[in-house]
């Protein structure tokens, strides 16, 4: 049995998955894509630094704060 790092590389060189790569790249280069892209990767941003300025006691879910 292949081990998971064949596998990966199998699929990769795979014509119909180098289509798909095709095919979600020419989808990224679209301006209003390219926005979205952009808005979602701000909000994970936003999340991230919000989230780790609020640990501490009491913040925790089911706390009421």
């Amino acid at each position: 049995m292949a081990n998971f790092a064949q596998r990966v590389s199998e699929m990769l060189h795979n014509p119909k998955t180098q289509e798909m790569i095709n095919k979600v790249k020419a989808q990224t280069n679209k301006p209003e894509n390219k926005a979205k892209i952009q808005q979602f990767a701000d909000k994970l941003r936003h999340r991230a630094s919000s989230s780790s300025s609020r640990s501490g006691p009491g913040t925790g879910p089911g706390t009421g704060y």
